[in-house]
């Protein structure tokens, strides 16, 4: 069951043919015997999680009938975000030692689905390069452990590939949950702004374009994760509920939908091997009855708008110009450029981004769907990354190559990675879609049409993490 997904799992258990516990057993012994490999997990709650799971198990025969949809299904947790008990590092020295009060809010929704939390996953310094720091180390990606698994929810990617987990929380503020998605053979996705919670961009102190989501093995488990983390309340969320349950738009043949297919780089180049997928991606869509052109929107209507008032978490009181000689060196220009922004400076990025946004969208009055890599190459080294380089040196990596899926954290829009394609040597080629606001339904139900049509179940690393 270690590589089924978290829909077959909890199947499993409400029928009692696996119990919680076990699974949960068995995904902590494969950490302690494969993760000193990866480095994807930086802290555990194991007691918690076997007596969570425990208690599911409990349930199970007390009470079948009021089961939550994943119970006693097991999750990773990124490291951005607060498990009463654990630390909370951000993958910073001066964090080493934050240990959370308090579950943060979406924590408690995957709680009341039924997850049993296994821990905390690896990130890069306060997520803005690929999955290295000083504090944590490396983390590599289970499909070839020379390369990165990306950033910066790469060791909540390399973990659920390598069957550490059963599904992963993720944030994705520039690509974050669908670009390791991508590279290491994954489900990743990007609600709407908003859907989640996280309020719009006026009157907050963050740029507004990151958002929790998941990766997981399969289009029906991100869809239904994705459901369970919407607060069901409208209090809690700043866009309308989806009018189409997720789950109903997985098991719903798309109708014939108008999609543009696009290879076109907006910097950097494309590798052979991606630009070859796409095609054979554009080709499949014809077969399947939709109608397809090669176009591109204005990448530059959105990606203008990029460098905004980008910054670490400063401004949430985790760190300040004072402690600038005590973060990484590609981070220090963030600090520097956050401290010197005004108010006004932050207003004036938000009315600029709302006319960017405008024009991007209109893209999408001729199509439904937008259909790219979702990086312009599979999984770089991890010589291409490290946690002490320059910040030029950092700037020129992020222009080698497009990262197709940070245009729509700009623009508020849904987006899912699949592993629809693969290299010549076996490495993932992740596939994004991106719709328009609010219709991840549409996105949903073409992903798991692809998914039907060119399945990635069976698709494993190598041995020892692609083995039970």
């Amino acid at each position: 069951m270690i590589f089924e997904d978290a829909t077959a799992q909890a199947e499993a258990i409400r029928r009692r043919e696996m119990s919680a516990r076990e699974l949960v057993t068995a995904y902590l012994d494969r950490i302690d015997r494969l993760d000193d490999k990866l480095k994807s997990f930086v802290a555990l709650d194991a007691d918690r999680a076997l007596a969570d799971a425990a208690t599911a198990d409990e349930a199970v025969v007390a009470s079948p009938d009021d089961l939550a949809p994943f119970h006693g299904v097991s999750l990773s947790i990124k490291d951005v975000t607060d498990m009463a008990g654990v630390v909370t590092t951000h993958s910073c020295k001066l964090l080493k030692e934050n240990v959370a009060s308090n579950d943060s809010l979406i924590v408690d929704r995957f709680r009341a689905a039924g997850f049993a939390l296994l821990g905390k996953t690896n990130i890069p310094e306060f997520c803005t390069t690929m999955t290295t720091s000083e504090l944590n180390g490396t983390c590599r990606n289970p499909w070839d452990l020379s390369r990165t698994p990306g950033g910066s929810s790469g060791g909540a990617a390399a973990a659920l590939s390598a069957g550490l987990c059963a599904a992963s929380h993720g944030t994705d503020g520039a690509g974050s949950v669908r670009g390791p998605a991508g590279f290491c053979g994954l489900v990743g996705v990007l609600p709407t702004r908003g859907l989640l919670g996280f309020p719009p961009l006026e009157g907050n102190p963050y740029p507004g374009t990151s958002s929790d989501g998941v990766l997981t093995r399969s289009v029906r488990d991100c869809a239904a994760i994705l459901a369970s983390m919407i607060d069901p309340g409208p209090a809690g969320r700043w866009a309308p509920e989806p009018s189409v349950p997720f789950s109903d738009a997985v098991e719903a043949e798309p109708k014939p939908l108008r999609i543009a297919v696009t290879s076109d780089p907006f910097f950097g180049v494309l590798d052979a091997e991606t630009e070859a997928a796409i095609s054979r991606v554009g080709t499949l869509l014809e077969d399947l009855g939709h109608r397809v052109d090669e176009r591109a929107p204005d990448w530059m209507a959105i990606l203008a708008h990029a460098a905004g008032p980008m910054s670490v978490p400063g401004s949430a009181g985790l760190v300040s110009l004072d402690d600038i000689n005590h973060i990484e060196p590609r981070n220090r220009p963030f600090l520097e450029r956050e401290a010197a922004l005004s108010v006004a400076d932050h207003a004036r990025w938000v009315d600029d981004l709302r006319r960017g946004r405008a024009s991007f969208l209109e893209f999408w009055q001729d199509f439904d769907v937008l259909v790219s890599p979702t990086c312009g190459r599979v999984a770089p080294p991890l010589t291409w990354a490290t946690w002490d380089q320059s910040p030029e040196d950092h700037m020129a990596m992020f222009m080698e190559f497009p990262n197709f899926a940070q245009p729509f954290n700009l623009s508020g829009q849904p987006g899912i990675s699949i592993p629809l394609e693969w290299s010549a040597d076996g490495l993932p080629i992740g596939i994004h879609l991106a719709g328009r606001p609010l219709e991840e339904s549409i996105l949903f139900s073409l992903a798991a049409q692809l998914e039907r049509a060119q399945p990635w179940s069976e698709r494993r690393p190598p041995a020892p993490f692609g083995t039970d």
